[in-house]
């Protein structure tokens, strides 16, 4: 299952990357969310590609499908066409196609493509995390001091400002913070060791179910902001080195 969903994100981003920077049809969803002709059609291909390899294969996606988790022994795909639409849409290179795979109510595999950079983080349960061939591992920084944090924006005006608070009180303890407007890349520079810390106070499972396995299999943490073990439907996300994880959560997101 994992080579069905890198192929699926490599049919995916070819198309992205022949659409990047061409005029779309852009349709407001909501506040502060957008969808462009591209997360269509990109979704489409996605799924064609899935059902060729898992004929079985049910879906939650961002665009079109929101089934529940399924737990009758068929394979359930979570898949954000493009993560990252808002860069998509306005030329920034920072987007990717996430792809995870759950097998009854456990994620197994995941794959993560920036089509831009070319940069593929893949996993399979218990077999390690890649980027591009190479094995992925969190990074061993250990005092916040040293972390460089990363965080994407709720929507929802009420999380957004609980975002900002928190994030005053992160910003005095850390080295420094980022933001990328793909919380799939967040996940998979966590893995890669290039941050130490991620977190955002409202995503979906399509937005995190391929980043989850990665950074588990590249030795990291995951919970959410009250630091429970997550749920694929948590509103709230901390992923980590795990070495950090509690020393974030000791400046207490909900404060």
């Amino acid at each position: 299952m994992l080579d069905v969903a890198i192929r699926a994100a490599r049919a995916a981003g070819d198309f992205m990357r022949e659409q990047y920077l061409r005029p779309q049809r852009i349709s407001v969803k909501g506040l502060r969310d957008i969808v462009t002709e591209a997360d269509l059609e990109a979704e489409a291909i996605t799924m064609r590609e899935i059902r060729r390899g898992c004929p079985a294969a049910h879906f939650v996606t961002e665009e079109s499908h929101h089934e529940q988790l399924q737990y009758d022994g068929a394979p359930t795909w979570y898949i954000d066409p493009i993560d990252g639409t808002t860069n998509f849409a306005r030329g920034v290179p920072e987007f990717s196609v996430s792809i995870g795979m759950a097998q009854d109510g456990k994620l197994q595999c995941g794959a993560v493509l920036n089509p831009i950079t070319n940069q593929m983080f893949y996993a399979e349960r218990g077999d390690g995390a890649y980027l591009n061939g190479q094995r992925l591992r969190v990074s061993r920084r250990n005092t916040l001091m040293q972390a460089l944090a990363s965080l994407d924006w709720p929507r929802e005006p009420v999380a957004r400002q609980r975002a900002g608070d928190f994030l005053a009180r992160v910003v005095p303890e850390v080295d420094s913070i980022r933001s990328r407007g793909s919380a799939a890349l967040g996940l998979c520079a966590i893995a890669a060791g290039w941050t130490d810390v991620y977190f955002q106070f409202t995503l979906l499972p399509w937005d995190v179910a391929a980043g989850i396995v990665i950074v588990e299999e590249a030795g990291g943490k995951v919970t959410d902001l009250h630091g429970a073990p997550y749920r694929i439907d948590s509103p709230s996300w901390l992923v980590s080195n795990g070495l950090l994880h509690a020393p974030f959560l000791a400046l207490d997101p909900f404060a």
